[in-house]
């Protein structure tokens, strides 16, 4: 796959950690970073709609230009944008795949936990619907 596309934090310190674990688990050869200050709260929450559509409108870009292959939704240790516990992110992240399976069912999409020591791993919906279509 060429593009695999990551709403990610704007935090420096979780881009490269997120595009490398997305080139080597899912073979991209880039990725598409769509950055905000806490994507995950801003999406699962939906209070600020101008905001939720300019990043579902960049996420079409890529779906829709670069025939990404996957989208993940990433929350983050020590987030500024989103201070919140990780069990509180991590719900975010779930609320966040959800809303961008409405968007796009027809694409994988993951949510991404990146903690302390800047090591990505995949979550799983408390649902028990897998965050990464298998």
């Amino acid at each position: 796959m060429e593009f695999y596309t990551a709403v990610n934090c704007m935090d420096g310190r979780v881009q490269i950690p997120v595009i490398t674990y997305l080139q080597n688990r899912f073979g991209a050869a880039y990725v598409d970073m769509i950055t905000e200050p806490g994507p995950n709260r801003l999406l699962a929450d939906q209070t600020d709609s101008a905001l939720v559509e300019s990043i579902l409108k960049r996420v079409r870009i890529s779906v829709e230009k670069h025939e990404s292959g996957g989208i993940a939704v990433v929350g983050h240790y020590d987030c500024a944008g989103n201070p919140a516990p990780e069990e509180t992110q991590v719900a975010q992240t779930e609320k966040a795949v959800r809303l961008l399976r409405k968007e796009h069912p027809d694409i994988e999409i993951v949510g991404l936990w990146v903690d302390k020591n800047w090591e990505v791993s995949d979550l799983q919906l408390r649902d028990g619907i897998p965050t990464a279509r298998e």
